[in-house]
């Protein structure tokens, strides 16, 4: 075997690394778009609550329910000053 013979073939070794790293690019490509679409969701999901929650402090319900005098929360709380 000659050294010529034994050598490994330089354009195949360039092509292969050319391959490795489109395929990387794409793995990302694709782990961004998961990711975007995710956090998009996530996104779209809290702005629809907070427009409900500004729609309703803007125009709440007229009258405002007067609260129940049994329930704990109109209750003054039961502590003492430290």
């Amino acid at each position: 075997m000659t050294a010529t013979n034994a050598a490994p073939d330089p354009v195949a070794a360039a092509e292969k690394r050319w391959q490795d790293l489109l395929d990387r690019i794409h793995d990302l490509e694709a782990r961004v778009a998961a990711t975007t679409s995710t956090a998009t969701a996530a996104l779209d999901t809290h702005l629809a609550r907070l427009d409900a929650l500004r729609h309703h402090l803007a125009q709440p319900t007229w009258p405002l329910p007067a609260p129940d005098p049994v329930s704990p929360q109109a209750a003054a709380p039961n502590n003492p000053p430290a």
